[in-house]
């Protein structure tokens, strides 16, 4: 009883509010449930059962985790389903109330919003395969149609606008729906007109939205690798054992929607150090320098000592369901060489080089060609993602909130080196072929003072996103004429 009394929804519905306007809530990253509907000869009898999300998802993985790895992944140079498998988001709120087990992720949500009398009449959950590039979940899943169908309706049928909410992903899909929808269907739009927010949006509630995307995304697709998996301590060499980086990273790299993730805005917003703090002069020679005024990535090796580039299918994990040759593209080598013989890389070099690497996969890789991050491209499906250069609708009557967190120290930065072949050491010790992933997070840097912790670089922000990301447009970006 005391915990109803206090929800913020009983105590509004004692001041006599009520259920006004439709709510559509769209999820974010990894926060749909995703089930199987066709698989391989492994996951025969997990149709219709969550490989994401949920308490089941643990005990399938454990159980076979080769199987749901490749039944996660998504082929690399279609962006699609690989052969004979379709997983796709778990329908209606159960898609998102919960993760797995009491983790809840909206479950508050639609619990307050049914004291104030809504119900699955005036509100309803968008769940979507956050795995895909967004033009994908509409070519595949028709999502952004039905997403345009669903808010109609409920304007329709209620006489009211809409309220739309996202969260983290979620926030950069809304932006891409609204320049899809009011984009002429001849120029790959939903042919809603200018004025379509206008008409249909009451208010769009974005909530810890990564608007210019997160540095860790970044990082996951160059190495498997983020703070999550580094700060671990004894589970995270464990992890590493059963699930290792080279896994990782040749899984992630097939998913669209880390690519959404990736930094918005380039050098100018992100390596002019305005959300660093004043470095504290120090006496290691590795983190005494400035490092990170102007650069998201700072090697602490050489790269003169690279020669060669591993045959990344040498001695693969089982887990690794993405083998694949690479060794043999020249361009694959060149960038990565490229990549190597410089120390420190701002965060359109580091773009760039994803671009051009493709995780192994070169520039084919079917995410690279969805998204792109030239300031000079004309406005298209390839630049709708990133907020920095797509402007909010004309929607003079829409109201937009911002709610983010702050105050806990968030990944911004980080130290790498190359990871080379123990096996391939010249005559003096040092190493002369790079391995797969061929650069790793160098996680013996040290410097709280400025807040360094195994080779990542704290700023202020939720926990998972920076505060730049979370707020830079809300607070002043959006509020300019221009």
């Amino acid at each position: 009883v005391t915990q109803t009394r206090i929800r913020p929804g009983y105590q509004l519905a004692q001041k006599g509010a009520q259920a006004t306007y439709p709510v559509v809530m769209v999820p974010g990253f990894v926060t749909s449930a995703l089930e199987v509907w066709q698989g391989k000869e492994c996951a025969k009898q997990l149709f219709r059962q969550r490989v994401w999300g949920g308490v089941s998802m643990v005990q399938h993985f454990l159980m076979d985790r080769h199987c749901i790895m490749e039944h996660i992944a998504l082929d690399p140079i279609t962006g699609k389903d690989p052969d004979n498998i379709r997983v796709r988001a778990v329908s209606g709120f159960e898609a998102a109330d919960y993760f797995a087990g009491n983790y809840w992720v909206w479950s508050k949500l639609l619990e307050n919003l049914a004291d104030i009398g809504y119900d699955g009449n005036m509100m309803s959950m968008e769940s979507y395969d956050w795995r895909l590039s967004f033009p994908m979940l509409e070519e595949r899943d028709g999502y952004l149609t039905k997403l345009k169908n669903r808010i109609e309706t409920f304007h329709k049928v209620s006489g009211q606008k809409v309220v739309l909410t996202s969260h983290s992903l979620g926030c950069v899909l809304v932006h891409y729906f609204f320049a899809w929808v009011t984009t002429n269907k001849k120029q790959g739009g939903g042919g809603g007109g200018k004025d379509w927010v206008d008409k249909h949006i009451h208010a769009y509630i974005n909530i810890a939205g990564a608007q210019l995307g997160a540095p860790k995304s970044a990082t996951a697709l160059l190495s498997g690798e983020m703070s999550d998996t580094v700060v671990l301590g004894a589970a995270g060499t464990l992890i590493e054992q059963f699930l290792g980086r080279r896994v990782r990273k040749n899984l992630w790299i097939t998913w669209g929607s880390l690519w959404s993730l990736l930094p918005k805005g380039g050098d100018a917003l992100w390596n002019v150090g305005a959300d660093t703090q004043p470095r504290i002069v120090g006496d290691d020679p590795v983190t005494r320098r400035d490092d990170f005024d102007d650069h998201l990535i700072v090697f602490t090796d050489q790269g003169d000592k690279v020669q060669e580039i591993h045959d990344p299918n040498s001695g693969l994990e089982n887990d690794d369901v993405l083998q694949h040759d690479t060794v043999s593209d020249p361009a694959v080598i060149e960038a990565i060489k490229s990549f190597s013989s410089r120390s420190r890389h701002t965060l359109n070099e580091v773009t760039q080089f994803l671009r051009q690497w493709g995780g192994g996969w070169g520039p084919k890789l079917a995410s690279a060609t969805w998204h792109s991050f030239d300031p000079k491209e004309k406005p298209s499906r390839a630049t709708w993602h990133d907020l920095s250069r797509t402007p909010l609708p004309y929607a003079p009557n829409m109201k937009v909130y911002c709610l983010y967190g702050v105050g806990l120290d968030t990944e911004r930065a980080y130290y790498y080196k190359r990871n080379m072949d123990e096996n391939s050491a010249d005559n003096q010790g040092r190493g002369r072929t790079l391995a797969d992933p061929p650069f790793i997070l160098d996680t013996s840097v040290e410097d709280p003072a400025n807040k360094v912790v195994h080779g990542v670089k704290y700023v202020d922000g939720d926990g998972s996103v920076p505060l730049l990301s979370l707020g830079y447009l809300c607070a002043d970006g959006w509020r300019r004429k221009e």
